[in-house]
């Protein structure tokens, strides 16, 4: 069972507001008819109008526990729709760490990445992009769009300064990355991860295998040489760690290889000749291998079980307050 809008059960703060009004309406009810029919009916009305307000009450208070349930947007159980998959969605995930200032790729890792970003951009018309920053954390810095303005925009603010976690968990980059897609979505997707492949925390292979059951491919670009290269700081002076030593990063593509590999993607080293080429057209057989329409299991929405249950109750609420009496005592 998944939930789509969680938050919604905060609605269910109220109810014991809810309650203790139907309470005072109750007790004003009381002294209300106490007051019409007098003493000599007194135990026989108060019975039959507890009977009464405890059903009313009790139906209302499910109408509204059930209607809350119907607007969370509560699924469970999958069904196949048919889906039209024209058109191309490419999030890419962008290391960010210190590391990334490294000159072992001219001018440094992160410039790097982003001109073979520009290059995808420029190069695949009628797609969609989105971009996600990661080191030891992940945000989500700009949504799928076509506007290239706000995508140059984004990639212009790459920068160590947009996180403040230190290392780099490509964990969380994978997962923030995924999470970028429309649930609604039929086209073609694609995550780009632009890194040197150092990884400090998380494991990574969980959400490869999960973009490969979901058909989303992964494309790695390791940025950087093995033999790397001193990591400068913000200001422009080196980094040190605890025991005085300048700290040096080397790129890592065995990892950035097996996340490819595992999710049926491909893994490019952004030195190697052509890169500038190879990505696009990699991005562009990957839309063009997967057949144009297909099938996929999508979670069945019950808030209309809901929905009917709730209108149920009011109907009953408003049955049990409307009924007439009089003939009971």
């Amino acid at each position: 069972m998944t939930v789509t809008h969680p938050e919604v059960f905060h609605l269910l703060a109220f109810l014991p507001v809810v309650v203790l009004v139907l309470v005072l309406n109750y007790r004003a009810g009381c002294k209300d008819t106490t007051r019409l029919i007098g003493s000599l009916h007194e135990t026989t009305v108060r019975n039959l109008f507890l009977i009464k307000s405890f059903f009313g009450g009790l139906s209302f208070v499910a109408f509204y526990v059930l209607l809350v349930a119907s607007l969370a947007g509560i699924s469970w159980g999958l069904t196949t729709v048919r889906e039209d998959r024209s058109g191309l969605d490419v999030v890419f995930a962008v290391d960010v760490s210190l590391s990334m200032l490294v000159e072992d790729a001219q001018p440094s890792r992160l410039a790097r990445s982003g001109d073979l970003m520009r290059a995808v951009v420029q190069d695949l018309d009628g797609a969609r992009f989105g971009v996600v920053a990661f080191t030891g954390s992940a945000t989500r810095l700009l949504p799928l769009t076509e506007d290239n303005a706000a995508i140059e925009s984004t990639l212009n603010l790459m920068g160590p300064e947009l996180l403040s976690t230190p290392g780099t968990d490509l964990e969380r980059a994978l997962t923030t990355a995924l999470a970028s897609f429309p649930a609604d979505s039929d086209r073609h997707r694609a995550v780009v991860v632009f890194s040197d492949g150092e990884a400090h925390s998380g494991d990574e292979t969980g959400p490869a295998r999960e973009a490969a059951e979901r058909g989303i491919g992964v494309f790695t670009v390791t940025v950087g040489t093995p033999e790397g290269g001193p990591v400068s700081l913000r200001d422009g002076g080196r980094a040190f760690d605890r025991d005085g030593n300048p700290v040096h990063s080397r790129a890592e593509p065995a990892r950035m290889r097996r996340i490819a590999e595992i999710a049926g993607g491909v893994h490019l080293d952004a030195s190697e000749a052509g890169v500038f080429s190879r990505l696009p057209d990699a991005l562009s057989e990957f839309e063009g291998r997967r057949d144009s329409e297909g099938f996929r299991t999508v979670p069945v929405e019950r808030y209309g079980f809901f929905l009917g249950w709730a209108l149920v109750m009011l109907a009953i609420h408003v049955l049990v307050r409307s009924l007439r009496w009089r003939r009971w005592f």
